[in-house]
Protein backbone atom coordinates (compact mmCIF):
# COMPACT_ATOMS: atom_id res chain seq x y z
CA UNK A 1 0.00 0.00 0.00
CA UNK A 2 1.55 3.37 -1.01
CA UNK A 3 2.09 5.86 1.79
CA UNK A 4 1.27 9.52 1.69
CA UNK A 5 4.56 11.52 1.89
CA UNK A 6 2.79 14.36 3.69
CA UNK A 7 1.47 11.92 6.30
CA UNK A 8 4.99 10.58 6.83
CA UNK A 9 6.31 14.11 7.29
CA UNK A 10 3.48 14.88 9.72
CA UNK A 11 4.32 11.82 11.83
CA UNK A 12 7.99 12.83 11.95
CA UNK A 13 7.11 16.42 12.84
CA UNK A 14 4.80 15.37 15.67
CA UNK A 15 7.73 13.70 17.37
CA UNK A 16 9.83 16.85 17.28
CA UNK A 17 7.38 19.62 18.21
CA UNK A 18 8.23 19.45 21.92
CA UNK A 19 11.95 19.76 21.21
CA UNK A 20 11.45 22.73 18.89
CA UNK A 21 9.10 24.57 21.25
CA UNK A 22 11.51 24.17 24.16
CA UNK A 23 14.43 25.26 21.97
CA UNK A 24 12.65 28.48 20.97
CA UNK A 25 11.86 29.21 24.60
CA UNK A 26 15.57 29.02 25.50
CA UNK A 27 16.06 32.49 24.05
CA UNK A 28 12.94 34.35 25.15
CA UNK A 29 9.36 34.02 26.39
CA UNK A 30 6.94 33.63 23.50
CA UNK A 31 3.22 33.33 22.88
CA UNK A 32 1.73 30.52 20.82
CA UNK A 33 1.46 32.33 17.50
CA UNK A 34 5.07 33.53 17.78
CA UNK A 35 6.19 29.94 18.33
CA UNK A 36 4.38 28.63 15.26
CA UNK A 37 5.63 31.55 13.13
CA UNK A 38 9.23 31.12 14.28
CA UNK A 39 9.17 27.42 13.42
CA UNK A 40 7.77 28.12 9.98
CA UNK A 41 10.19 30.98 9.29
CA UNK A 42 13.31 29.20 10.56
CA UNK A 43 12.46 26.07 8.55
CA UNK A 44 11.85 28.19 5.43
CA UNK A 45 8.26 27.00 5.32
CA UNK A 46 9.05 23.28 5.42
CA UNK A 47 7.85 22.84 8.99
CA UNK A 48 4.46 24.27 9.92
CA UNK A 49 2.56 23.63 13.12
CA UNK A 50 -1.15 24.23 13.29
CA UNK A 51 -2.76 25.45 16.51
CA UNK A 52 -4.44 22.08 16.92
CA UNK A 53 -1.00 20.47 17.24
CA UNK A 54 0.83 23.25 19.07
CA UNK A 55 -1.47 24.03 21.98
CA UNK A 56 -1.80 20.47 23.27
CA UNK A 57 2.03 20.36 23.42
CA UNK A 58 2.13 23.68 25.28
CA UNK A 59 -0.49 22.42 27.76
CA UNK A 60 1.47 19.20 28.28
CA UNK A 61 4.71 21.13 28.88
CA UNK A 62 2.92 23.42 31.31
CA UNK A 63 1.31 20.55 33.24
CA UNK A 64 4.70 18.85 33.54
CA UNK A 65 6.22 22.03 35.01
CA UNK A 66 8.60 22.52 32.07
CA UNK A 67 7.07 25.88 31.17
CA UNK A 68 5.05 28.43 33.07
CA UNK A 69 2.43 30.74 31.64
CA UNK A 70 1.61 34.37 32.20
CA UNK A 71 -0.60 36.88 30.43
CA UNK A 72 0.17 40.37 29.21
CA UNK A 73 -2.23 43.06 28.17
CA UNK A 74 -1.93 43.93 24.48
CA UNK A 75 -3.58 47.16 23.53
CA UNK A 76 -6.54 48.20 25.62
CA UNK A 77 -8.43 44.93 26.04
CA UNK A 78 -6.66 41.94 24.58
CA UNK A 79 -4.32 39.67 26.48
CA UNK A 80 -1.72 37.20 25.26
CA UNK A 81 -0.53 34.10 27.07
CA UNK A 82 3.25 33.86 27.11
CA UNK A 83 5.26 30.74 27.86
CA UNK A 84 8.43 30.79 29.95
CA UNK A 85 10.98 27.96 30.16
CA UNK A 86 11.50 26.83 33.76
CA UNK A 87 14.63 25.09 35.11
CA UNK A 88 12.86 21.74 34.90
CA UNK A 89 12.17 22.58 31.24
CA UNK A 90 15.83 23.38 30.61
CA UNK A 91 16.72 19.94 31.97
CA UNK A 92 14.07 18.25 29.83
CA UNK A 93 15.21 20.21 26.77
CA UNK A 94 18.82 19.09 27.33
CA UNK A 95 17.70 15.45 27.46
CA UNK A 96 15.52 15.75 24.35
CA UNK A 97 18.33 17.50 22.49
CA UNK A 98 20.81 14.79 23.46
CA UNK A 99 18.38 12.05 22.42
CA UNK A 100 17.76 13.81 19.10
CA UNK A 101 21.48 14.18 18.38
CA UNK A 102 22.09 10.50 19.17
CA UNK A 103 19.29 9.43 16.83
CA UNK A 104 20.42 11.86 14.12
CA UNK A 105 23.95 10.44 14.26
CA UNK A 106 22.66 6.87 14.05
CA UNK A 107 20.41 7.67 11.09
CA UNK A 108 23.26 9.40 9.28
CA UNK A 109 25.43 6.32 9.82
CA UNK A 110 22.71 4.08 8.44
CA UNK A 111 22.21 6.15 5.31
CA UNK A 112 25.96 6.57 4.83
CA UNK A 113 26.07 10.30 5.47
CA UNK A 114 29.05 10.00 7.74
Amino acid sequence: MPTNPNQNQDNFKRGTIELLVLHLLTTEDLYGYQISQAIEEKSLGVYTILEGSLYPVLYKLSEAGYVSEYTRLVGMRRTRKYYHLEQKGWDHYAKLRSDYETIELAINRIIDKE
